[in-house]
């Protein structure tokens, strides 16, 4: 992969953002369209106690 392909890649990666903002490479109006485009992934969350267990999984025994 070639670095501009890699830096295509990392355009929206919540780690660059701020950075990308502040110099100018993307607008705030960008970024918050962009979040308003991400599917909703909540049904795909799994959540757990701190011990680990999945609570589903407690939940049914």
């Amino acid at each position: 992969m070639s670095l501009a392909q890699a830096n295509k890649n990392l355009k929206y990666d919540k780690r660059m953002t701020e950075n990308k903002i502040n110099a100018g490479e993307m607008t705030k109006e960008e970024w918050q369209k962009h979040l308003e485009q991400l599917p909703d992934l909540a049904h795909n969350v799994e959540t757990f106690t701190m011990d680990g267990k999945n609570t589903k999984d407690d939940d049914n025994h």
